[in-house]
């Protein structure tokens, strides 16, 4: 490999680094703890080199987010239009949303040592929010909220369609994203301290309460 290919090959191992040695170090220290240069340091390479990718932690930050919601959207709608029933729905939809957050042990981590932060970005998600960032709380374009923004806006979506196809009863669908959003982040969270709380057991947990409810079952 020469020339140009060679180029962006170093350059996009470079940017993985970089989001390597900021996953570790937001997981060891926590995000408002560590600086620029305990990334630096993770990453191995050069104080020079970060800036040409980023231009300060909120932005490694906001990139993790971005790349990771987006996998998680495009994973979970498939899931979800796909389902076959009410019970697929939820299931498949949480089980594809776990699966893609704990397939990365220090992403867990990440998320567990820097609760309050992501709590705002979930519980926080409104196409009314300012624009304020739930991270350094100046001005911002609020791409990190609105990557969860997105999330429950395609739940909302998901949730109108199951609900034509007679999946559930006629409910409202914001309450209803907002539920199940929230309560997926507060099992996701108990996986990263629980290795006994699979994707899997937790998303049959989960569409089980929703579905069943807390009644005691019938005799």
């Amino acid at each position: 490999m020469s020339g140009p290919g060679l180029r962006e090959h170093r350059k996009a191992a470079n940017r993985a680094a970089i989001v390597k040695g900021a996953t570790r170090v937001f997981s060891e220290m926590g995000f408002e703890s560590c600086t620029v240069r305990d990334i630096v340091r993770a990453s191995g390479l050069a104080a020079g080199t970060f800036y040409n990718y980023f231009q300060s932690k909120e932005e490694v930050l906001e990139s993790i987010i971005q790349e990771v919601s987006s996998e998680v959207r495009a994973v979970v709608r498939r899931a979800r239009r796909d389902a076959a029933s009410g019970k697929a729905f939820v299931e498949e939809g949480y089980l594809g949303f776990f699966q893609v957050l704990s397939s990365d042990p220090g992403l867990l981590l990440m998320l567990a040592r820097n609760q309050s932060i992501f709590r705002s970005m979930v519980f926080g998600a409104s196409s009314e929010m300012p624009g304020i960032s739930v991270v350094s709380g100046e001005k911002s374009s609020r791409s990190k909220a609105s990557a969860v923004e997105g999330i429950l806006e395609d739940l909302k979506e998901d949730l109108r369609w199951a609900i034509k196809k007679g999946y559930f009863r006629n409910q409202n669908p914001d309450l209803l994203a907002r539920a199940i959003i929230g309560a997926g982040f507060e099992i996701l969270l108990t996986m990263g301290t629980d290795p006994s709380m699979t994707p899997e057991k937790a998303a049959f947990f989960l569409s089980e309460l929703f579905l069943q409810g807390m009644q005691p079952d019938r005799a």
